[in-house]
């Protein structure tokens, strides 16, 4: 599979390429392009299946190379790069076609790899099931049932569909991670499997009615009710339907499911449209977890003043973190919840960024990944809130604890050291030969009289010193690095994100 990079930022393009070894994942990186115009070149002349897309580029942003795609026909997949705040451009980008999206200051390789895999085995059952043995195009039920819902709409009569009273309904199980634990040496397939076989055998004898999986956990059916010019009854066939479909999986393998229903419609070209409304449907499970069927309706996801809110009450928190005023970090938190539960204009995904990159701004490089353990089996708002609540908490209190108190005279002694040879290497084994103390030791007492660890306070140190030098454009930004004690570049403006959500470059440019 074959990927092309577009960013402005040379150190994300450097970051991605040199983290992981994509020959062996069966993956190449084909280019790379630092603007939108050199990105839409690329684009022709690589043909690559994959773009990795920053949403703020110069000559065109990610959303107008996304929208000339689309006009151009190019059929490249596409995984946006953005800032965990930036979710106006992120929405678009979704509602152009966008297959995923990270957020650059938190983003993970192996979740960037995960990703990439899925869409490889996508793009890889496309093609074997649009080439038969004998090489020419034999489209099966699946492809055909997933262009349709993508708006090709040239082979829908091979479907059992009429287009009259469509509707679409998408579903998913309810606690899905925890579900899959009982499976124990099975994988997701195995379930994903159990769930369209008792599909097949339910639908089989319902006239106008197709179902196929969308993702791993979400599948959708689509009926139509020709003999009918009644939306009423259309619509109570549907939820029959849906009746039948969750009382089965309930009594056949004990699982429970959640249920999105569209509004109606009467063109195949419609559903499209009619699939994206049942998934809106469907994410108001997040904030009503309780409930087992959503219809839809109109939401606030696009409301331009409420999203702006949004916007500045994210600002906010990131603003107390940054500048280490907890009072205020945690009022902006309990306000922004408020606002986002009481109007649902955030979708789930977008609220667990925003936890995701608090988070990542608080923890310690060596504990993010244990810190956030567990955060993938959360399935609604008031879980979210609790679980992050608690580690917020327990990184705020430790932080005011050390900062509230007087330092050992070993710790106070380290914390000069710190500050006045942060330009130098540091390690553990160096600071114990120094003082003459275990490593261990020092690392543990440290953490405990401190409140962070001991190089997450010696990046502060150093992140600190480099925005002082950033002022002064007499240095180069790879000469700041070293001025500050980092060796890599690439490592810098990670470090540099982490601690102040956005890179050394627009750091310097907000400084006018």
């Amino acid at each position: 599979m074959k990927i092309l990079i577009a960013d402005d930022e040379p150190l994300v393009r450097i970051g991605i390429k040199s983290s992981y070894d994509w020959k062996q994942a069966g993956m190449e990186i084909v280019g790379e392009a630092a603007d939108g115009e050199e990105t839409l070149r690329l684009l022709e002349q690589l043909k690559p299946d994959v773009l990795l897309l920053d949403i703020k580029m110069p000559q065109k942003d990610g959303i107008d190379v996304l929208t000339e795609m689309r006009q151009r026909g190019m059929t490249a997949k596409v995984v946006i790069l953005s800032s965990f705040d930036d979710f106006v451009h992120v929405k678009k980008a979704m509602k152009l076609g966008a297959a995923d999206y990270f957020h650059k200051p938190s983003m993970d390789v192996l979740e960037i790899v995960d990703v990439l895999r899925k869409i490889k085995n996508q793009i890889e059952e496309g093609r074997t099931a649009d080439t038969g043995a004998s090489g020419t195009a034999a489209l099966n039920r699946e492809t055909i049932l997933r262009d349709l819902i993508g708006g090709r709409t040239e082979n829908a009569s091979s479907t059992r569909l009429t287009e009259n009273n469509l509707y679409a309904v998408v579903f998913s199980v309810k606690k899905y991670a925890h579900t899959l634990k009982r499976y124990s040496g099975e994988s997701a397939a195995f379930l994903q499997g159990t769930i369209l076989n008792l599909l097949g055998e339910l639908l089989s004898k319902e006239p106008e009615t197709e179902y196929v999986r969308l993702q791993d956990n979400l599948f959708a059916i689509l009926a139509s009710h020709a003999e009918s010019k009644s939306v009423q009854a259309a619509f109570a066939r549907v939820n029959d339907l849906v009746y039948l479909v969750h009382s089965s999986l309930k009594r056949y393998v004990n699982i429970d499911t959640v249920f999105g229903i569209s509004e109606p419609c009467h063109a195949f070209s419609s559903l499209r449209q009619a699939v994206d409304q049942a998934r809106q449907a469907l994410e108001l499970k997040f904030y009503h977890p309780n409930e087992p069927l959503f219809y839809y309706r109109s939401r606030n996801l696009d409301d331009e003043s409420m999203q702006a809110k949004v916007q500045a009450l994210i600002a906010a928190m990131k603003t107390g973190l940054k500048e280490e005023k907890y009072e205020e970090f945690a009022t902006s938190l309990a306000e922004w919840e408020e606002f986002v539960r009481s109007r649902e204009c955030m979708t789930e995904n977008d609220v667990k960024k925003v936890y995701e990159g608090l988070l990542f701004m608080l923890a310690d490089d060596e504990d993010y990944g244990e810190s956030r353990a567990g955060a993938d089996e959360l399935d609604d708002f008031t879980e979210c809130s609790g679980y992050y609540h608690a580690r917020f908490n327990e990184m705020l209190k430790a932080r005011i604890s050390g900062k509230s108190k007087d330092y050992s005279p070993l710790i106070r002694n380290i914390v000069q050291y710190l500050e006045t040879h942060y330009r130098e290497d540091i390690s553990l084994a160096l600071l114990g030969d120094t003082f003459h103390a275990s490593p261990n030791y020092i690392s543990r007492l440290f953490k405990q009289e401190v409140g962070r660890g001991l190089f997450d306070y010696l990046n502060h140190v150093r992140i600190r010193k480099a925005k002082e030098l950033l002022k002064d454009y007499k240095y180069k930004i790879y000469e700041i690095a070293e001025l500050v004690g980092f060796h890599s570049q690439v490592h810098f403006a990670i470090v540099f994100n982490k601690y102040e959500g956005m890179s050394p470059t627009d750091f310097r440019k907000e400084l006018g």
